[in-house]
């Protein structure tokens, strides 16, 4: 996994070329991030929400960013 993809999500989201990801608390956005072990997180600015994504969830905005970016 790279963080480059969930970066350029976020980015083509705020384009308005991909479905924006919103925190589940308080409904602002989300940004990314690598823990120490170079696991890929979203989190929160104004509540402190973390959310570690999984390869399913990597999987479907890769696919997002490829389409959009052809």
């Amino acid at each position: 996994m790279k963080i480059q993809y969930v970066s350029k999500y976020i980015s083509l989201s705020e384009e308005g070329l991909v479905p924006r990801i919103y925190c589940p608390i308080d409904q602002g956005s989300l940004l990314s991030n690598l823990d120490e072990e170079d696991g890929i997180f979203l989190y929160c600015l104004s509540c402190g929400y973390k959310k570690h994504i999984g390869l399913h969830f990597y999987d479907k905005l890769k696919e997002q960013v490829d389409n959009a970016i052809r």
